[in-house]
């Protein structure tokens, strides 16, 4: 098995360049959000797609609102195999998971977990109290890697792309790991 590499990435040398995600989804999670005369029903429901979700798309790596993130790499032998962007925000003590994307050649090869162990050493370090990154319902695979490495449900939010998502099966899903806090109790807001 070739040995995985991560290694962090100039912002100068990637003013230009592109995130793809790419994906295809047999299934999701039907989300449905009811009110209730006390509150709200909210579901997300495992569910097949009639016929496959494929989702490709590309957006700049650099931007306003990613702030003060790093880039890393992930290296399968000599190539490049994935990035990730990350950037500790200060004001929730939360590392911000910007892009995580594996290249599909390298996928179910670790690539993935060798990322997300570099992000759960670099949140240790920083002494943040969780990880936080956003998928969608449409993105079964993603949601399963992520729930293999420890990610819990945060929240949700129905309309953040388009204010059909629910019925386009493409919620925005904030996922998070808590990390143990150093001579504390990890808090849980779920």
């Amino acid at each position: 098995m070739q040995e995985i590499e991560i290694r962090q990435l100039s912002k100068r040398r990637l003013r230009r360049r592109k995130i793809p995600f790419e994906y295809v989804s047999d299934s999701h999670y039907k989300a449905s959000v009811k009110k209730r005369a006390n509150g709200w029903a909210i579901s997300l429901v495992k569910t097949p797609f009639a016929r496959p979700f494929r989702k490709r798309d590309a957006e700049p790596l650099l931007s306003d609102y990613k702030g003060r993130s790093q880039i890393f790499a992930a290296f399968f032998g000599v190539k490049e195999a994935g990035l990730m962007q990350v950037e500790l925000q200060e004001w929730n003590n939360s590392l911000r998971v910007w892009d995580f994307a594996v290249w599909p050649k390298f996928q179910r090869k670790g690539v993935g977990a060798a990322l997300m162990d570099k992000c759960k050493e670099l949140a240790m370090g920083k002494g943040a109290r969780r990880i936080v990154l956003e998928t969608q319902t449409s993105n079964a695979g993603a949601i399963a890697f992520y729930l293999s490495q420890g990610f819990e449900l945060a929240g949700m939010d129905a309309t953040n792309y388009r204010n059909d998502d629910v019925g386009r099966c493409e919620v925005r899903l904030e996922l998070a790991y808590h990390l143990k806090a150093r001579g504390k109790k990890n808090e849980r807001a779920l």
